[in-house]
């Protein structure tokens, strides 16, 4: 296993020096370990920024197995303080540029095709993009209930799957990172409605979004007008993404 690998930056604290391992469970991270995940973040995240601006992401299903082994590694840093605030840090600029760099891309290949194939390619590349969203949501709400992160038993492929575990030691989330938090989520559900908008059938539906910061929290709900929206199909998924966790928030900063 090499030095560099995700497997090694992170799941080394679980072995090395002692540490406390629970069934997999992450409670402690020593120095070198933590300056060593750093690094590793850092510099994926640096490379990601590179390949977005150099149109050099890949495709939607590569771009977003990238992102989902950045999501576990960092969702999988120890839930005590002072690691709380270093999880939470990392997990709010990843929450922050995953939208960005989906919406980069386009759903469909190049080449020609009739109407019916280039939508089961649209919803083939959507279902990527919405497990991953589903994951991020599963993620903060680990993390705003100060629980640690248990990733999936699966060793290939996407890193999706993984499930928030109660501890006692857990740190909390802020004021300022629940409205950082949350002002994220609102601008990345209207660039990726946007974005899918073109592939699906989105007639009559739309997503509110709240102007002014310091009104009512409530506002921070998605429209209930969904009439228009295939009931079902991906296009719903898309209009209440993050529902629960705006609702979450939504409480929280009431």
């Amino acid at each position: 296993m090499s030095r560099d690998s995700p497997a090694s930056t992170i799941t080394s604290a679980a072995v090395e020096e002692g540490n406390n391992e629970i069934e997999g469970l992450i409670t402690q991270l020593t120095p070198r370990q933590e300056e060593r995940l750093r690094t590793y973040l850092d510099d994926k995240l640096s490379i990601l920024e590179s390949d977005e601006k150099t149109n050099n992401l890949g495709s939607i299903p590569s771009l977003v197995k990238r992102l989902s082994i950045l999501l576990q590694i960092i969702l999988q840093i120890p839930p005590k303080p002072p690691f709380s605030s270093l999880r939470i840090s990392y997990l709010l600029t990843l929450t922050a540029v995953i939208p960005l760099y989906i919406t980069s891309l386009t759903l469909l290949s190049s080449g020609h095709r009739t109407k019916s194939d280039a939508e089961r390619e649209a919803e083939g590349s959507i279902r990527e993009v919405l497990d991953i969203l589903r994951e991020v949501e599963n993620g903060w709400k680990a993390v705003l209930n100060g629980q640690a992160w248990l990733p999936p038993r699966s060793s290939g492929g996407r890193k999706l799957g993984g499930r928030g575990v109660k501890v006692d030691f857990g740190g909390q989330v802020d004021t300022t990172e629940r409205i950082r938090l949350k002002s994220i989520i609102i601008s990345s559900r209207s660039r990726l409605i946007a974005w899918s908008r073109t592939y699906g059938n989105f007639e009559g539906s739309s997503i509110r979004v709240e102007q002014n910061e310091a009104s009512i929290a409530n506002e921070f709900v998605a429209t209930k007008a969904l009439e228009g929206v295939r009931k079902g199909g991906w296009e719903e998924e898309m209009t209440l993404m993050w529902n629960d966790l705006l609702d979450i928030l939504s409480r929280d900063l009431a």
